[in-house]
């Protein structure tokens, strides 16, 4: 099963955005929000103002992250067995 140099790359991509950018993500947001004064990326701001807090303080963070990635990395390779089969 050999998994492909792209699927290796968003998936690092994902799990590093999820340890470190998630708040800054609810900040630009909140920033937009302020700038163009749309309801729905309030709603936006709340959800990643949400994922971020409680990912942050969650004990097993970078153990969330390094199964997201691994999920990523894994899931389509087996499905794409499982198609075959």
């Amino acid at each position: 099963m050999l998994i492909s140099t792209r699927r290796w790359v968003i998936a690092l991509s994902v799990g590093l955005y999820l340890y470190f950018l998630l708040p800054a993500t609810a900040y630009l947001f909140y920033e937009l929000y302020h700038l163009t004064h749309i309801g729905a990326i309030y709603w936006g701001y709340s959800g990643f103002k949400f994922a971020g807090y409680y990912l942050s303080i969650y004990e097993h963070r970078l153990l969330v992250c390094l199964l997201v990635a691994a999920a990523i990395v894994v899931i389509p390779a087996v499905i794409k067995k499982l198609r075959r089969a």
